[in-house]
C-alpha cells in the first residue's frame, strides 16, 4: 500500500487584506529567501491547515482569519484539506466533502480515522484516553525554526495536554507500537469493556430474578403441566363414562319401575276379580237348586251345578294368573334391587371423583398455583435471557482472545529489539553523516531522545534524530509518510561546511521515501541541491499578493461554501 503523502498546492486567502497566495510544491522544494519574505509563514500554514497548534503562526500583521487550503495526494488519490478559522473540512475528488468539524476533538477522531492514526493518549490526572491530535501525528516530519531545534519537543503548542505523551508518540511512530498495535489494543480494550458490561448485565439479571424469587412463597408445588393435563383428561374420561353409565342404569330402572307398576296394577285387578268370584261361588253354593234373578236386568238364571262348575273354573284360572303376576313382581323387584345397587355404585364412583378433586383443590391453593406458575415463567425467562447473554459473552471473549493475540505479535521481545537496534544504528549513522562528534552523539538512542550535545552540534544531532525516526518509520512503522519539512537549518551559527552537510544529507536520506520541503535564508554556494526546485523569495512582507486573489477565490469558493453549510446549526421546524 502506498503510504506516501505528497503536498501539491497550498492556498492562503485573506479577505481583510484582499490578498492570496498559491504555492506549488515539487518532490523537493527549496523556499529560499532572507528574513521577512514569508518562508515560515508558508511552512506554518502547512500544519495549521491540518488543525495543528503551530507556534507564532499569527505573529506580526498576519490576518488571523486568513483561510488555508492544501491540495495533496494520498494512496494515489487527490484530496484537499481546508481550514476556515475553527472550521475544518476534508474534500475528495470533485471537491466532495468527506468530513468536517469545528471542534478539535471531533476533527482529531475524523482525521485519525482518515490516515489510520490510532494513537490514544491519557489526559493528566485522569484515566481517560483520547484520540491524539494531528500534532502528534505530524511532529516527527516537521522541524520548526521556533520550537524544534532546542532542548525539548516544542514544535507545537499545548503538547502537554496529554501526560507522558513522548514515549507513546515516538514508539508508535518508529514502529515499536505501530498503528496496527494500537488498533488491536483499542479493539481488545473495547471488547474487554463490552465483556465487562455483559458480565455486569448478566449479574444484574441474576440479582433481579433472585429478588423476585425471594418474594415468591417457599416450597411451592411442582407443577407438571403435561402430567396435569393427562390427569385431567383421565378424570374427564372417567366422569363421562360414569355419567353415561348412570344415564343407562337410570333408563333401565325407569323401565323396570313402569313394568312393576303395571304388574302391581294388574295383580290388584286380578285379586279383586278373584275375591269377587269367590264371593259369587259361595253365594251360589248356599242357594243350590234355586233360580236367581239378576238385580240389574231382572233376568232369572238357573243356579245349576254346571254354572257353579264354570264359576269354579274361572276362579282357578284367575288364581293361576295371580300367582304368575306375583312371580313377575318378585322378578322385577329382584332386578330393580340389582339395578339400584349398580346405580349406587356409579354414584359412589362419581362421589369419589368429586372427593379427589376437592382434595386436590385443598392441596393446591389458587395463590400457590399462581405463584408456582410465576416461578415457572420466571425460570423460563431467566434461562432465555441468561442464555442469550451467555452466548453473546462467549462470543465477545473469543473476539477478545483474538485481539489479545494480535497485540502480542507487536509485544514480541525479538521484534522490539530489532526496531530499537535499527533506530539506534540510524541515529549513529546519520549523526556521523552530519558530522556530530562521537562524544556528543546520543549514547543510547531511545524514541523521543533529544540531542545531548551543545553549540552548533545540537541542531545537526536533532536533524539526525528526525531522519532516523523517518527511516525507522518507513522500515517498521505503518503511519503515512508525510513530507519532511525543515524550516531554517542554519541554527546555532552553522558554518557553511556543516550547513552544506545538513542540506545534502536531509535531501538524500529523507528523499528516498518522503517529499522534502526546505526553507532557508541562504545556502552555501558549495551545497549540491541536486533535484531541489528552488522558489526564490525576495520581497519583504509579501506572503500574500493581490494578483493571486482571483484565482484563489475561484478555487476555494465552492469548498468553503460546502464547509460552512455543513457546519451550520440545524434549526428544527416548529
Amino acid at each position: 500500500m502506498n503510504r506516501r503523502v505528497t503536498y501539491k498546492t497550498l492556498w492562503l486567502v485573506s479577505a481583510r487584506d484582499e490578498s492570496a497566495r498559491k504555492q506549488l510544491f515539487s518532490q523537493k522544494t527549496l523556499l529560499l529567501g532572507p528574513n521577512g519574505t514569508g518562508k515560515s509563514r508558508v511552512i506554518k500554514n502547512l500544519y495549521w491547515v491540518f488543525g495543528c497548534k503551530t507556534r507564532k503562526r499569527d505573529a506580526g500583521t498576519w490576518d488571523p482569519d486568513a483561510v488555508a487550503a492544501l491540495e495533496f495526494t494520498y494512496r494515489d488519490s487527490d484530496y484537499m484539506v481546508v481550514r476556515d478559522g475553527k472550521r475544518l473540512g476534508m474534500f475528495g475528488a470533485n471537491d466532495q466533502l468527506l468530513f468536517s468539524a469545528e471542534n478539535m476533538g471531533a476533527w482529531s477522531k475524523a482525521l485519525g480515522a482518515f490516515f489510520g492514526f490510532e494513537l490514544r493518549l491519557k489526559r493528566p490526572q485522569t484515566v481517560t484516553f483520547s484520540q491524539a491530535g494531528p500534532e502528534y501525528m505530524l511532529m516527527p516530519f516537521y522541524m520548526d525554526q521556533d520550537g524544534s531545534w532546542g532542548a525539548g519537543w516544542d514544535t507545537f503548542e499545548q503538547l502537554t495536554q496529554f501526560s507522558d505523551w513522548k514515549g507513546a508518540t515516538f514508539e508508535s511512530f518508529i514502529g515499536m507500537r505501530p498503528n496496527a498495535y494500537f488498533q488491536a489494543k483499542h479493539l481488545s480494550t473495547e471488547i474487554g469493556e463490552r465483556v465487562t458490561d455483559r458480565r455486569k448485565e448478566l449479574e444484574a439479571q441474576r440479582a433481579a430474578f433472585k429478588r423476585v424469587q425471594d418474594v415468591l412463597p417457599k416450597n411451592l408445588p411442582s407443577l407438571n403441566f403435561a402430567a396435569f393435563r393427562s390427569e385431567l383428561a383421565e378424570i374427564g374420561r372417567k366422569a363421562t363414562k360414569l355419567q353415561q353409565e348412570q344415564v343407562r342404569i337410570r333408563g333401565q330402572l325407569l323401565g323396570l319401575v313402569n313394568t312393576r307398576e303395571k304388574v302391581q296394577s294388574e295383580l290388584k285387578v286380578a285379586l279383586a276379580a278373584y275375591n269377587e268370584l269367590k264371593g259369587d261361588f259361595a253365594y251360589l253354593t248356599d242357594r243350590a237348586g234355586e233360580a236367581i234373578e239378576c238385580p240389574t236386568c231382572g233376568t232369572v238364571h238357573e243356579n245349576s251345578f254346571h254354572a257353579r262348575i264354570l264359576l269354579s273354573s274361572d276362579a282357578e284360572s284367575l288364581g293361576g294368573l295371580i300367582m304368575e303376576l306375583r312371580t313377575q313382581a318378585d322378578d322385577i323387584g329382584s332386578k330393580e334391587a340389582n339395578i339400584r345397587a349398580s346405580l349406587r355404585g356409579v354414584e359412589r364412583n362419581i362421589a369419589e371423583l368429586d372427593k379427589l378433586q376437592q382434595e386436590r383443590r385443598a392441596k393446591l391453593k389458587l395463590e400457590e398455583v399462581l405463584a408456582s406458575q410465576s416461578k415457572r415463567t420466571l425460570d423460563s425467562a431467566f434461562q432465555r435471557v441468561s442464555g442469550d447473554l451467555s452466548t453473546a459473552l462467549k462470543k465477545l471473549e473469543i473476539e477478545k482472545a483474538k485481539a489479545d493475540e494480535e497485540v502480542k505479535k507487536f509485544e514480541d521481545p525479538d521484534r522490539l529489539a530489532q526496531v530499537r537496534k535499527y533506530f539506534s544504528s540510524q541515529v549513529s549513522s546519520l549523526s556521523n553523516l552530519v558530522d556530530v562528534p562521537i562524544d556528543e552523539q546520543i549514547g543510547d538512542p531511545k524514541p523521543g531522545a533529544r540531542a545531548q550535545s551543545g553549540g552548533s552540534s545540537a541542531p545537526r544531532s536533532m536533524l539526525a534524530v528526525h531522519l532516523a525516526m523517518l527511516a525507522t518509520n518507513a522500515e517498521w512503522g505503518d503511519s503515512p509518510l508525510f513530507p519532511f519539512v525543515v524550516d531554517t537549518p542554519q541554527q546555532s551559527g552553522q558554518d557553511d561546511p556543516n550547513l552544506t552537510k545538513m542540506v545534502e544529507v536531509l535531501g538524500r536520506a529523507a528523499g528516498v521515501h518522503h517529499q522534502v520541503i526546505l526553507a532557508a535564508e541562504r545556502l552555501p554556494e558549495s551545497a549540491q541541491l541536486g533535484d531541489f526546485d528552488t522558489v526564490r523569495l525576495t520581497q519583504k512582507k509579501a506572503s500574500l499578493s493581490k494578483e493571486s486573489l482571483e484565482e484563489a477565490v475561484a478555487r476555494l469558493q465552492g469548498p468553503l461554501v460546502a464547509l460552512r453549510e455543513s457546519l451550520k446549526p440545524v434549526v428544527e421546524a416548529a
